[in-house]
Order: structure tokens, then C-alpha cells, then sequence
């Protein structure tokens, strides 16, 4: 993720498993500005991040479908 962004997170980026949901989020540090409310980008609320990651191609393991992963 950090190196995908490139200039645009200027801090550590963090990886949470959500447990249940087979899902990741990640948490991009500075990388608004100041913040949610303080933020003079376009996107005050990362929308913008999420649908970059769109863009991302991803290696899936054929087996990860058969359970044999």
C-alpha cells in the first residue's frame, strides 16, 4: 500500500484483518492532510484511496478456491 500511494501517504500505513468477513482495512497515516475535516484535498474521507485500490492487480493462488491453500 505504501509504496502504491507513493507521496500521497506520508506516514506508516497499517494492515487489520476484520475477522468473519475475509476482508483487510488499512490505515494510511497522514495522508490527508490534518485529517478528515482539516483536509484541503478533494476527498476529505479517503473515498478516493479505496477507489485507486481498484486499480491494484492482485496474485491469487489457484488453490485458494479449493480450500487446499
Amino acid at each position: 500500500m505504501k509504496e502504491y500511494f507513493g507521496d500521497l501517504v506520508l506516514g506508516t500505513v497499517e494492515r487489520f484483518e476484520l475477522q468473519g468477513m475475509g476482508a483487510l482495512n488499512f490505515l494510511l497515516r497522514r495522508a490527508l492532510d490534518g485529517g478528515g475535516t482539516s483536509s484541503l484535498r478533494n476527498d476529505p474521507q479517503g473515498k478516493t484511496f479505496a477507489q485507486m485500490l481498484l486499480d491494484i492487480e492482485v496474485a491469487v493462488p489457484e488453490t485458494l478456491g479449493t480450500g487446499q491453500a
